[in-house]
């Protein structure tokens, strides 16, 4: 290595350091405290014009000397000097404050989702919004119990409204200080909890516009580097007509014979119909009753990349491979799937039940492993266009959906269903963890009124 190329290091290093430190004081200029800040300057602005007016009746009454001529050119000199720097960065806090807004992090992760590195990203956050909030944990201290699956997913509805007021608690704006920023949201959580998020803060504050921003990911999607201010946020509330007008990827919907075998509580579900066991009695027993009908199921997922998604198979990125892939895929699934679900919800899902497995399959184009940024609106209305259309198809069916998607997009499908009058009354999420069957969390995620 050559002496210039060993130098380089330590030449750039203090130039990093200059830009860390005036990004930080453009956060802190643009925080709480650039108000005192400022203030101090105007303040000694006040006291110097006020020496300056003290001055100028001795010089009328006692005539010009250096000493009063230099103490009055001192704080005149002063005062202007501080007026136009209070004034100076009054203007440029108000700049920043209008052009970088608000920026709210929800990071609820679940258990069992390998740890990502944030501290690069969220300082980055801190540096390049005006006003930075993280919305308070669920449980701190104990990320194992945050999102569980199987039995204790039970309480996944009273945690997302516990979730919804921390979010209210962080975004309390008392004195209308912060009334005419922007305000971004980045957001780590899953599907369900995301979708639920985006709808219930939605609803409880329609005039409130969030601007869902990008953020890092290391997930089963691939690694996605993201910068906070790189791209505009999304707030999924402009009207989209035609959604599909909007898509430029693939979109596949295809449907798979599925055997649900439900379980409740470690229990097998009901099964409709079954008598109950015969007590002794002299008299002759009553005719059973006859058998409840089976409940329609109505099984959807949406995907958006080239993840497996439980039965369903990973997807080559080449669409030569994939088309081959599907044709493989059609011949071998004659026999249906086995799909393992835990009703955690409380729907009474019979134990055994064949359905169809309905999927909306919307990938990149050919050789591409992630969606453009712009086209997440269009993914959304026409993700919730299709879910509305299959409900509304079945309107007794009970819908259990599953999703494979960005999590911005789980959030802009969220905030969308409350917008479409045709989303479903009742939607039940299907979730997957790795290493464990699926779970229907009672976590409604139908129509939020």
């Amino acid at each position: 290595m050559s002496g210039v190329e060993q130098q380089q290091p330590g030449q750039e290093r203090p130039v990093r350091r200059t830009v860390v430190h005036l990004a930080g004081f453009r956060r802190w200029l643009a925080g709480p405290a650039g108000a005192g800040f400022i203030g101090i300057f105007f303040t000694v602005a006040t006291a110097a014009f006020s020496a300056t007016g003290g001055i100028a009746p001795d010089l009328a009454v006692e005539g010009w000397s250096w000493a009063r001529g230099a103490w009055l050119t001192t704080f005149g000199v002063l005062a202007v000097v501080t007026v136009a720097a209070g004034a100076g960065l009054w203007w440029w806090r108000n700049r920043l404050r209008e052009r970088l807004g608000v920026a709210y992090v929800v990071n609820e992760t679940a258990a069992g989702w390998n740890p990502e590195h944030k501290d690069g990203f969220l300082r980055d956050v801190r540096d390049q919004f005006a006003v930075f909030r993280p919305v308070p944990p669920l449980r701190g201290f104990d990320r194992a119990a945050v999102w569980p699956h199987g039995a204790d997913a039970t309480r996944w509805g009273d945690d997302v409204d516990t979730l919804v007021r921390h979010f209210q608690v962080a975004a309390y704006d008392p004195d209308g200080r912060d009334a005419a920023l922007d305000r971004s949201l980045f957001l780590w959580a899953p599907w369900p909890v995301a979708v639920a998020f985006g709808q219930r803060t939605t609803t409880l504050n329609r005039g409130r516009a969030l601007r869902v921003r990008q953020r890092d990911s290391f997930g089963r999607q691939g690694p996605l580097g993201a910068r906070p201010t790189q791209d505009d946020g999304h707030s999924f509330q402009r009207q989209i007509d035609r959604p599909g007008d909007g898509l430029f990827g693939e979109l596949h919907v295809r449907r798979h014979p599925v055997l649900l075998q439900v379980t409740r509580n470690g229990q097998p579900g009901t099964t409709p119909g079954q008598p109950p066991a015969e007590a002794f009695s002299p008299d002759p027993p009553d005719p059973p009753d006859p058998p409840d009908p089976l409940p329609e199921v109505l099984l959807l997922v949406l995907r958006t990349n080239h993840n497996r998604f439980g039965p369903l198979p990973s997807l080559p990125v080449d669409v030569t491979d994939r088309a081959a892939h599907d044709d493989a895929a059609t011949a071998d699934n004659r026999e249906p799937f086995v799909l393992e679900l835990h009703d955690a919800a409380g729907l009474r899902l019979p134990a055994t039940t064949s359905t169809s497995l309905r999927e909306w399959r919307y990938l990149p184009q050919p050789g591409e492993t992630q969606h453009r940024w712009a086209d997440y609106p269009a993914i959304v209305a026409a993700a919730a266009q299709w879910v509305a259309d299959q409900a509304a198809a079945a309107p007794e069916a009970i819908v259990l959906l599953g999703a494979q998607l960005p999590q911005e997009i789980s959030v802009g499908l969220g905030i969308w269903s409350v917008r479409q009058y045709r989303w479903p009354r009742q939607v039940w999420p299907v979730y997957f963890h790795l290493g464990a069957e699926f779970t229907i969390p009672r976590l409604d995620l139908g129509r939020f009124t």
